[in-house]
This record gives C-alpha cells, sequence and structure tokens, in this order.
C-alpha cells in the first residue's frame, strides 16, 4: 500500500545508498594509499614515527570520510598524538616537527571530512 510519490522516494534513496557504497568502496582503497603518502611525509625521523603516523591517519581518514564521525573528535585525537609523538621522537616540545606534522595531518582529515558530503553529490549529479 504504497503511494507512487513514496515509491518515488524510496527508489531515490536506494540509488543515494547505492552510490554512497560505490564511493566507499573506491575511498577503501584510496585513503590508505594517501595515509601512507601524508605520513611518508610528515612524520618524524625515527622508526615509530612513520608507523605510528599511518596507523592513526588510516583510522582517522577511514573514521572521518567512511563511518561519518565527528571531525573535531578526529582532530583532537590527531594533535593528542603529534603531541606524544613529538615527545617521543625530540625529548622535548619541537615546534617545527610538531607544525609539519599535525598541519599536515590536520588538513589532509580536513579535506576528506568536510569534503565526502561533496563527493556523493556529485556522484549523484554525473549518474
Amino acid at each position: 500500500m504504497i503511494n507512487p510519490d513514496q515509491q518515488e522516494m524510496f527508489d531515490k534513496l536506494d540509488k543515494q545508498q547505492q552510490h554512497q557504497r560505490k564511493l566507499d568502496r573506491v575511498l577503501k582503497i584510496v585513503l590508505p594509499i594517501v595515509a601512507f603518502l601524508v605520513a611518508t611525509i610528515c612524520a618524524n625521523m625515527n622508526i615509530g614515527s612513520p608507523i605510528g603516523t599511518l596507523i592513526i591517519l588510516v583510522i582517522a581518514l577511514w573514521m572521518v570520510t567512511i563511518k561519518r564521525q565527528n571531525l573535531h573528535l578526529w582532530w583532537a585525537i590527531i594533535l593528542i598524538y603529534c603531541l606524544i609523538d613529538n615527545w617521543l621522537s625530540y625529548g622535548a616540545f619541537h615546534l617545527p616537527g610538531f607544525s609539519r606534522q599535525f598541519g599536515t595531518m590536520f588538513i589532509f582529515v580536513g579535506i576528506f571530512g568536510i569534503g565526502r558530503p561533496y563527493m556523493d553529490r556529485w556522484l549523484m549529479k554525473n549518474q
């Protein structure tokens, strides 16, 4: 007992979910690659920093982009990670290392977190 207007809305919602799942599949491949590239650029110069940066970036990008969790929460987690990594890498607070690492991670997580709704709309328009 669904009227035609409701059926049309259900069809549009189904199509939107299909497009979002397609974008999720693409992002599941792209996000680890982006995280690896960013980690090699911004990590501090010891063995633990690139590994930790890669792990935190993959998790943050995944949570913000695919799971759509709160962007501000993940920015705070990244801030805490960068402070800890900076202290463990340099033995004290080192501003150039911190600003390079935190700034790069902050920007990339922000781009993907803010850009996800725009990517969804763009994909819907092109199909």
